[in-house]
C-alpha cells in the first residue's frame, strides 16, 4: 500500500487544534485501498477503497493500472471498487493499481495495491495406491487407504468419503495421503477429493467390497474387455481363485444372469482357482460388468470387485477421416496464426476459438504453449502440438502401423493379505529395493522416422544413442538390453510395440509427448464414451508413437482392431491420422510389471502423475520423467547419467538422480524450463543379475516370461508346495488352451557355480492306458547360453516314466478327458559348471507328442543354483 500522504496539512491540523484554534478549515480527501492481494490465475479478484474526506464528500473513484505491466487486465468499475480476472499466467506475475479519489472541491487523493498471482492449478493428479486400485476386496472392517497426490500448490484438504456409511475423514498428507476409514459389510462406495490452495479439485472413486470371511486369492479376470459392436460373438474365459475351503459355491453374476463357476473348468481340479466361460454378442453400447460370488456352508455370502466389459459402436471409415482432417486443419491453422507474427498462446488460443465453431467439435482447449486438444462429436479424441525445436514435444504423421494384436492378459494377481510370502531356504526372491529382472527394452520411434519431417526426428540426439548404448556397451549381467523396437530409416515400432512389458526390469520411452484435456473432464457429453480416462486428474499426458493409422487400397482407413483403443479413449489422433497413447492405454495393455524402472523420456511425461500412476500401480518400482518441454540433449544426457551410476556404483536411484543432476543440472535451463522428475521408491536398485523368483514365492511370475499354459498355483489336489506358499505348472494346454506351456527367465551364473537343482512332479492322462505309444508328452528344462547351442539339459517323457509304472499313482484330480496318474516328487540335479560366468537362459517347457486330446501338467519347485 502506499503510505504517502498530505503529511503537512495533516501537521498544520494537528498544531491548530492543540493551541486551541477553532473554524472549519480545510482537508484534502484520503485515499485507503485495501492490504495487497494473494491469488491464483483464472480467479475474480476484488480491488476496493476505503475513502474519506472529512470536510465533504467523494464525488468520483477511478483505477487504472500500472503502465510497467506486463500483463493488462480489464477492470470493471463497482461502486468504490473494481473487478478484473486474472488471465491465464503461466509464471508469477504482480499487478499494480493506483485508486484515485476526488471529492467536491475537486482535491485529490491516490493509494496503490498489488495483487501477487501464481499460475493455476494443471498438474493436480490423484490416486489410489492397494486397496481401491488394483485390489477391491478385504476381509477387514476398519482399513488405511492410501495413495499418490501430485500439485503444484498446496494441498488445502483431501477428504476421503464412505459414500455407504456418509461417514467423511480428512487424509493426512507426507509423501503420499492416507486416512482410515471404517466399512460396512458388502459395497462401500469411496471418494477421495483433492482441493488445493487455488480451489483446484479432482476426485477418484472407488468401490470396496468388505466381508469379514473374503478370502479372494486373485481378483476377478476376463479374457477380453472391450468389444465392438455388430462383431460375432465372442466367448469370453473368466476365472477367479479363493482359498475357501468351506464348500464353495461360485457364481458369476451380471447383466446375464449366474453362471456357475467350477474349479476344474480351468483344466485342473482343486487348485483354488475357478474359471468358467460365456458367449458375449451384446446389442447396445456400454459397460457390462461381472462379479464372482462365493456363499459356503457356514453361509457366507460376498463378492468380487467387478471386472467389466466396454462395448463400442464400430467407427466408420468416414467418422476417421473427418476426424484426421479436423487435425490436419488444426495444423494448417495453427501455422498460419504463427506467421501472422503471434505467439504460440495467442495461436492456439485462436485456433480453439475456430475448432468451437466447427461443426464436427464438440469440445477443445489448449495449453497456455500451444498444445491443442479436442473432441469430435463422435468422440474421437484429437490432438496437436507445435513443435519446440530440440525438445521432446509432439510431432505430426509417422509410421503406418500394422493390424495390431490384442493380447488379453490372463495372468493372475495375488492378493498380498491372502498369504503372508516368505522366502524359503531355496528361494532367491530379489532385495526388497531391486528391480526383479535384468531385461531392459528401449522404445524409440523418432530416431529417423522416415515419414516424418526431419525437424520431428532427434537424430544422435536420442536416447538411443545414450543410455541404450551405455547398456549395449555395460555388458552387464545387471541389465541387458534384451529388445529393442525403432525407427531409424527403416520401422520397426508398432502399436503392439507399447503393449507388453510384463518381464522387463527397465523400460525406456524415447519420443515426443505432452498434456492434454485440462478442464474436459466438467464439461464431458456422455454420447462421446467413456469419460474414466480422466478422472483424478485435471488433464493426462500423451505419449507419441511415430505411427498412423493404415489405409486400404483405396483410399479409407482400416480400422480393424483399433475400433476399441479409440472408443475407449486409451488413443487420440493426431495431424496425418498420428496416433498418441494416453494413459488408458497403458492400463489396458499392461499387466504385471516385476518393480521395474520406467523412463518416460518425452515434453510433459510426469507434468502430473497421470502417466507416471499407471505404471507404479502395476508394479513398477519408479518412473522418470520430465514436466514441460524438456530438451533432447538434456533427456540423453540426464538419463544416461543416472543409468551410468546405477551400473558402474550400484547405486540406488536416488544417488544416481542426484550425481545426473548435480553434472546437468535439475533443469534444463531453456525458456521453458523443464525439470527431471522421479516417482516412486527412491532406493531403488538394478537387478542383481541372477534369477528371481525361482521358487515362484512372490506369488506372480514376475521375471517368468511364458508362453501358452504357464501358471503359479497354490495346489494341485492335495498336492502342495513343497516349501512356501506357492508352485510353478507347465502344461501341454489345460482348460482353455491348446497353448504347449513354458516359462524362462535369463540371468548371469556366478563363475563358481556347479549345480542346479530343483524338485519336479509329473502328471498326465496319458499314463499307463498309452505307455510305449506314440502318444508321449514330455518335460524339459534348459539352461543354455544366451545366443549359443551350449546348454545343460534335462528332459523325461511319459514313456520314459512308464518304464518304471510301480511310481505312478493315480491322481486326486483330474483333467478333461479323466485318468490321470501321477509321479511323486523327484529331486533333480543338472551339472551346469560348464555355464559358469556366462549369461544363460532357463526354460521349463511342456510338450506335446502324438495327439492334443490327453494332457500332461508338470509341477516345478525349489529351483535353486549352487
Amino acid at each position: 500500500m502506499n503510505l504517502t500522504r498530505n503529511i503537512l496539512f495533516a501537521s498544520t491540523a494537528l498544531a491548530l487544534l492543540g493551541c486551541g484554534g477553532g473554524g472549519s478549515g480545510e482537508s484534502t480527501p484520503q485515499a485507503k485501498a485495501g492490504d495487497d492481494i494473494y491469488t491464483y490465475a483464472n480467479k475474480s479478484v476484488v480491488i476496493s477503497s476505503n475513502n474519506i474526506d472529512p470536510n465533504g464528500t467523494i464525488v468520483d473513484v477511478s483505477w487504472t493500472q500500472s503502465d510497467a505491466d506486463a500483463t493488462k487486465v480489464e477492470l470493471i468499475k463497482v461502486n468504490n471498487s473494481a473487478t478484473f480476472t486474472v488471465p491465464d499466467i503461466q509464471d508469477n506475475e504482480v499487478f499494480n493499481f493506483t485508486v484515485t479519489v476526488t471529492d467536491n472541491d475537486g482535491d485529490t487523493a491516490t493509494d496503490d495495491i498489488s495483487v501477487y498471482a501464481k499460475p493455476a492449478e494443471k498438474s493436480l493428479s490423484l490416486s489410489f495406491v492397494g486397496l481401491g486400485d488394483i485390489k477391491k476386496v478385504t476381509n477387514e472392517a476398519k482399513v488405511t487407504l492410501k495413495g499418490n497426490v501430485v500439485s503444484d500448490h498446496d494441498i488445502k484438504q483431501i477428504l476421503v468419503t464412505n459414500g455407504t456409511t456418509k461417514l467423511s475423514v480428512n487424509a493426512e498428507v507426507d509423501e503420499m495421503w492416507s486416512a482410515t476409514i471404517d466399512l460396512v459389510k458388502g459395497k462401500n462406495q469411496i471418494t477421495v477429493m483433492a482441493l488445493t490452495a487455488d480451489e483446484a479439485q479432482v476426485e477418484i472413486v472407488s468401490t470396496i467390497n468388505y466381508h469379514p470371511a473374503m478370502d479372494f486369492t486373485t481378483p476377478l479376470t476376463l479374457s477380453q474387455r472391450s468389444f465392438v459392436l455388430n462383431e460375432d460373438a465372442v466367448t469370453i474365459y473368466a476365472n477367479i481363485g479363493t482359498s475357501n475351503n468351506k464348500n464353495p459355491e461360485v457364481n458369476l453374476i451380471g447383466s446375464g444372469g449366474s453362471i456357475s463357476f467350477d474349479e476344474g473348468a480351468d483344466g485342473i481340479d482343486d487348485d483354488g482357482i475357478y474359471a468358467t466361460s460365456f458367449s458375449f454378442n451384446p446389442t447396445k453400447k456400454g459397460k457390462f460388468c461381472y462379479q464372482a460370488q462365493v456363499s459356503d456352508s457356514e453361509k457366507n455370502v460376498y463378492q468380487s470387485e467387478p471386472a467389466c466389459i466396454w462395448v463400442a459402436e464400430k467407427y466408420t471409415s468416414d467418422q476417421v477421416t473427418k476426424s484426421v482432417d479436423i487435425a490436419d486443419s488444426v495444423e494448417t491453422w495453427l501455422t498460419s496464426e504463427l506467421d501472422k507474427g503471434k505467439d504460440v498462446h495467442a495461436s492456439a488460443k485462436a485456433v480453439v476459438d475456430q475448432l468451437n465453431t466447427h461443426k464436427d467439435v464438440g469440445a477443445a482447449g489448449y495449453t497456455y504453449e500451444g498444445g491443442i486438444w479436442w473432441v469430435n462429436e463422435d468422440g474421437i479424441l484429437g490432438l496437436h502440438n507445435p513443435l519446440v525445436e530440440n525438445s521432446k514435444s509432439a510431432a505430426r504423421s509417422g509410421t503406418v502401423a500394422p493390424t495390431p494384436v490384442v493380447k488379453a492378459a490372463r495372468e493372475t494377481r495375488y492378493y498380498d493379505d491372502v498369504f503372508k510370502k516368505q522366502a524359503t531356504t531355496y528361494s532367491s526372491v530379489a532385495p526388497a529395493n531391486r528391480i526383479q529382472s535384468s531385461k531392459a527394452v528401449m522404445i524409440s520411434p523418432y530416431i529417423n522416422n522416415p515419414d516424418v519431417s526431419e525437424f520431428s526426428n532427434f537424430f544422435t540426439a536420442d536416447d538411443y544413442y545414450g543410455v541404450w548404448k551405455t547398456i549395449k556397451d555395460s555388458q552387464s549381467c545387471k541389465l541387458f538390453p534384451d529388445s529393442e523396437f525403432v525407427n531409424n530409416e527403416t520401422v520397426g515400432v508398432s502399436l503392439d510395440s507399447f503393449k507388453d512389458f510384463t518381464t522387463f526390469g527397465y523400460i525406456h520411452f524415447s519420443t515426443h509427448g505432452n498434456n492434454y484435456f485440462n478442464g474436459l473432464f466438467k464439461i464431458w457429453d456422455e454420447k462421446w464414451g467413456p469419460s474414466h480416462f480422466l478422472k483424478g486428474y485435471l488433464s493426462v499426458s500423451g505419449l507419441y508413437t511415430g505411427i498412423v493409422l493404415p489405409k486400404n487400397e483405396d483410399g479409407t482407413y482400416n480400422l480393424e482392431g483399433y475400433e476399441s483403443d479409440l472408443y475407449m479413449k486409451r488413443l487420440a489422433i493426431g495431424a496425418g491420422g498420428a496416433l498418441i497413447i494416453l494413459p488408458s492405454f497403458f492400463d489396458h495393455y499392461l499387466s504385471t510389471m516385476p518393480k521395474s524402472l520406467v523412463v518416460l523420456s518425452a515434453c510433459r511425461s510426469v507434468y502430473n502423475n497421470s502417466l507416471a500412476n499407471v505404471f507404479l500401480s502395476k508394479g513398477a518400482g519408479a518412473v522418470i520423467g520430465y514436466d514441460d518441454y524438456v530438451l533432447s540433449s538434456y533427456a540423453q544426457d540426464t538419463t544416461n547419467a543416472i543409468i551410468s551410476d546405477m551400473l558402474e556404483n550400484d547405486s540406488t536411484l536416488k544417488e544416481a538422480f542426484d550425481v545426473a543432476v548435480n553434472k546437468h543440472g535439475i533443469s534444463d535451463n531453456s525458456s521453458d524450463e523443464a525439470f527431471i522428475r522421479m516417482r516412486g521408491e527412491e532406493d531403488l536398485k538394478l537387478s542383481s543379475g541372477s534369477f528371481d523368483n525361482l521358487s515362484f514365492e512372490q506369488g506372480e511370475l514376475n521375471a517368468w516370461a511364458k508362453k501358452g499354459d504357464g501358471r503359479i498355483i497354490t495346489n494341485l489336489g492335495g498336492t502342495k508346495p513343497l516349501d512356501g506358499q506357492f508352485v510353478g505348472v507347465v502344461s501341454t494346454g489345460l482348460g482353455y488352451t491348446n497353448e504347449l506351456g513354458s516359462i524362462e527367465q535369463s540371468a548371469c551364473l556366478d563363475k563358481n557355480v556347479t549345480t542346479l537343482n530343483f524338485d519336479w512332479k509329473f502328471y498326465s492322462e496319458e499314463f499307463l492306458e498309452y505307455c510305449g505309444t506314440g502318444f508321449d508328452d514330455s518335460f524339459t528344462l534348459n539352461v543354455c547360453e544366451e545366443g549359443t547351442t551350449n546348454c545343460a539339459s534335462f528332459e523325461t517323457s511319459v514313456n520314459k516314466l512308464c518304464e518304471n509304472q510301480e511310481v505312478l499313482v493315480e491322481s486326486d484330480v483330474s483333467f478333461d478327458q479323466g485318468g490321470v496318474y501321477n509321479t511323486p516328487w523327484i529331486k533333480e540335479q543338472l551339472d551346469v559348471s560348464a555355464l559358469a560366468n556366462k549369461r544363460v537362459k532357463l526354460t521349463i517347457e511342456a510338450i506335446d507328442k502324438g495327439d492334443t486330446a490327453y494332457d500332461s501338467a508338470i509341477l516345478i519347485d525349489n529351483i535353486e543354483v549352487k
